[in-house]
């Protein structure tokens, strides 16, 4: 796989991916429940099949699909990962739908800061400190 390079930003860069992000953060998500739910189902099957209970061909069937199901999805989710970070974003956060922009301050790499639902970047954080040190974009050095 490339090496995936980090970008310096500005806000005005960051903010043109938004829609992108918004409608990606979405499909994303949509995935890891799928892949989720198919995980738990397999469990379950496979505790069904190992413990002797039934030896239905049917459950030996679903599960082969579930299978094969979740691993379709999951190279799907990676490769929706990798277009996100080959653009320069860094996702923090999937559930909360947190990504971060690199982006200098006074001869300073720091990150602007994106939550899904927000119209544009609206706060910044130094690297060290993440979601929790989010700062107004109108304190950006």
């Amino acid at each position: 796989m490339e090496r995936i390079r980090n970008k310096i930003f500005s806000v005005e860069e960051a903010n043109r991916l938004i829609p992108y992000l918004t409608e990606t953060m979405g499909s994303l998500t949509a995935m890891a429940r799928e892949i989720a739910a198919l995980q738990r189902e397999m469990r379950v099957l496979v505790a069904i099949e190992s413990s002797g209970a039934t030896s239905r061909s049917q459950d030996v069937r679903t599960l082969r699909e579930n299978e094969a199901r979740s691993a379709k999805v999951l190279e799907e989710f990676r490769a929706a990962l990798h277009e996100v970070a080959s653009r320069g974003c860094v996702l923090r956060d999937l559930d909360l739908g947190l990504v971060d922009f690199y982006t200098m301050a006074r001869d300073r790499v720091v990150c602007l800061c994106w939550r899904l639902g927000e119209p544009q970047v609206l706060h910044w954080h130094p690297t060290d400190e993440g979601f929790s040190g989010r700062r107004p974009l109108s304190e950006l050095p």
